[in-house]
Order: structure tokens, then sequence, then C-alpha cells
């Protein structure tokens, strides 16, 4: 029971669809986040992506305490869900969620899993392969359910430390989804080849928030 709650609490941090009644009881919600519109800021400007380029970079998990999402934050939390499941297919292939997936041929870890791999996949530059350090807005959304405010959103600075993280989570998952999903699989590995080949050419760009506000406007002050 204590393994269904925690790993049912990221069913209940879904963007990007609304949490149903049947699924999430009286916590239920609307849809939040569609983040269909997502602006390049000025510290992820590249010559095929230039400022206020529009790309799409829906679903994944909201971070821990508000509604942006995080890279470097969520290679802690893949990693630590796809090793469980490596660790124990035995018990994880049994464990019911009662998420909107269960039922098909793939064991709910995951399925819920699956739910933020796609969204870091819309995370990396398909022209370079780096990868953005986060989806965000400019400011924190106040404490109002997702999807109330319609403040814009932003992918910024690639860095080093969110190629890495991507690599590893999309080599990890490229082993885990062979066998029940290899068209997501063949992605993952992919993606991991294109990050790791970014992150030894560019092994030194941290994300230095401080620093890109003096010189990229909106400031962007969130995690």
């Amino acid at each position: 029971d204590v393994a269904k709650a925690s790993i049912k609490g990221f069913y209940f941090q879904r963007a990007s669809m609304p949490l149903l009644p049947e699924y999430a009881g009286r916590w239920h919600r609307g849809t939040g986040h569609a983040d269909d519109v997502v602006l390049i800021h000025p510290s992820a400007a590249s010559a095929q992506r230039p400022a206020g380029t529009v790309v799409a970079s829906p679903g994944g998990w909201y971070d821990a305490g508000d509604y942006n999402k995080y890279i470097v934050n969520s290679g802690i939390t893949m990693g630590t869900l796809l090793s469980a499941y490596e660790d124990f297919p035995q018990h994880f292939k049994t464990l019911l969620l009662h998420i909107p997936e269960s039922g098909d041929a793939m064991p709910d870890l995951l399925n819920e899993v699956a739910y933020n791999l796609r969204w870091m996949l819309t995370m990396q530059d398909p022209h370079d392969g780096g990868v953005y350090h986060k989806m965000t807005n400019a400011e924190f959304d106040g404490m109002v359910l997702p999807g109330i405010t319609k403040a814009p959103r932003y992918m910024v600075q690639k860095s080093t430390a969110a190629a890495l993280d991507f690599a590893a989570v999309t080599a990890q998952a490229a082993r885990m989804y062979a066998a029940y999903y290899p068209s997501l699989a063949d992605s993952c590995l992919r993606a991991a080849e294109k990050a790791w080949q970014w992150a030894q050419k560019n092994n030194n760009v941290v994300y230095n928030q401080t620093e890109n506000n003096k010189q990229c406007k909106p400031a962007v002050n969130t995690g």
C-alpha cells in the first residue's frame, strides 16, 4: 500500500491532462497547463530556434512545489523509479496503481514513468541534441489550481547538467521499454546518444540564472 500510494502521487502531478474523478477521487481537477505554446527564451536562443520561437512541451510532472517542469529535478526521480523496476520487475509487473493506463500491456510503474519521459523528450533541441534546463514561467504561479494563471511559459538555456541527466534517463529507459514499447525505446536511445554527444562538446555549460537575468529578458526567478 505504501508503494502504491507513493507512486500514485506522481499521477496527481501530471500536467496537460485532466485528473478524472474515477482515478483522482476528491482531488480531481481540470487539465492545467497544456504547454502546447511554449516560447524559446533569449537564454536558449539559437540560429535554428531564435528567441520567441513557439514550441510544444506538453505532459510531464509538475515539480514538487510549483507548476514548472525541470529536467535535472526529473532526472533523479526518473532514475530512482526506473531502477526500482529494474531491481524488482516481478513486483512491479503486478502492482496496479489505478491510473488511466492500467490494464494495458505495460506495468503501471512504467506507464507512469512514460508520462514524464515523453515530456523529457520534448526538451531536447532536435537540431543539436542539447537539452533545455527547464520549462518554466518567468515567475512562480500563485497558490492556485494549475492552469488558472495564463503567464507565458519558456524553454530556458541548455546546460551540461540537463544534457547528462537526460542522457542517463533516456539510456536507462531504452532498456526498460524495449520489451513493451520498442519504438519508444528506440527514440530514447537516439535521444540519449545525441544528448551525450552534445555534452561532450559542451562539458561545462552551467545554468546560472542570476547571470542570465543580467542579459536576458524576461528575468526568470523560478527554481
